[in-house]
């Protein structure tokens, strides 16, 4: 019988460098993006700023394609616990904010980086995302977040080596164990089923963001800087708006064909965003907020 492997001849000094330098591969991350047709999607949120009076953005609408996504599609909404895969019950959204340092700078070396929780985020309408994602930012930087406030305090005394082994056991006995630990600070499932950040405002067009160690959700989705780019539409080129979005994903929550799943409905919410917030109570979601629709609006305008 043959052997099924032999030995190469002349091989390179690169590759002999490599077959040593790296270890057998072990990382289960899935890298996927997709360029949304935003002109449609651009146009509404244009509409709903001027009816609302809140500041949506096309980060906010893309929580909520992303949430109503895995609300629709709950076989997607998993996380591993102690080697095994458990489902999540609601679509919970972890938004990252930037926080300025003391004095009130965003790019300098002291400024930090935080988020906030949407749970239920499918329960929210695109202007009920900016809406709360505006309230929980505001507390997080005015320093008004007791539970933000506790896991610094407990963890800034900590040097690095015996932080990372803090995180690790932290993260598995609320994860994995599944006690309450806000008493030292630590939320409950912090992160959610996902994390979404954006780096349009950066001007940064592509990019992927990492799987935080912490984070035991499905993944995460960067928002980049929405662009005008040619697109072929019935055989001519013409000019479109278009949003970079990227995900990263678990592979050992999703296969690949999950992963479609998940890219196909929230893009098909986004280029139609008509539908993103059909049957949602904009106006209930206003008031519990303290606001009301600009006087002059459409809305207005009818009535």
């Amino acid at each position: 019988m043959a052997p099924r492997f032999v030995r190469p001849k002349n091989l390179s000094m690169f590759r002999t460098m490599a077959a040593v330098s790296w270890d057998p591969p072990r990382d289960p991350t899935i890298y996927g993006g997709h360029e949304v047709d935003a002109e449609a999607l651009m146009a509404y949120l244009a509409d709903l700023r001027a009816k609302t009076g809140v500041k949506v953005t096309p980060t906010h609408a893309v929580v909520r394609a992303f949430a109503l996504t895995l609300a629709r599609n709950p076989g997607l909404n998993c996380t591993i616990r102690r080697g095994k895969l458990w489902q999540r019950t609601s679509a919970d959204l972890f938004c990252q904010v930037a926080v300025p340092d003391e004095s009130g700078e965003q790019d300098s070396q002291s400024a930090d980086l935080s988020g906030v929780m949407l749970r239920s985020a499918d329960q929210l309408s695109t202007v009920g995302v900016a809406l709360e994602v505006q309230r929980k930012a505001e507390r997080i930087r005015a320093k008004d977040d007791p539970m933000l406030a506790a896991t610094k305090k407990n963890l800034s005394w900590m040097p690095p080596s015996l932080m990372y082994y803090a995180l690790k056991t932290a993260s598995y006995l609320s994860h994995d164990v599944g006690l309450d630990l806000r008493w030292a600070g630590i939320p409950v499932d912090p992160f959610g089923s996902l994390m979404v950040t954006s780096l349009g405002m950066l001007g940064v067009t592509s990019a992927y963001a990492p799987m935080f160690p912490s984070a035991k959700g499905l993944g995460a989705v960067l928002v980049g800087q929405a662009h005008d780019a040619p697109m072929v539409i019935d055989g001519e080129v013409v000019a479109r708006k278009m949003l970079p979005v990227m995900v990263t994903l678990d592979h050992r929550v999703v296969d690949g064909f999950q992963a479609s799943v998940l890219a196909r409905d929230a893009r098909r919410l986004l280029e139609d965003p008509a539908t993103l917030d059909e049957g949602m109570d904009i106006d209930a979601e206003l008031a519990a907020a303290g606001r009301t629709r600009p006087t002059g609006s459409a809305e207005d305008a009818a009535a």
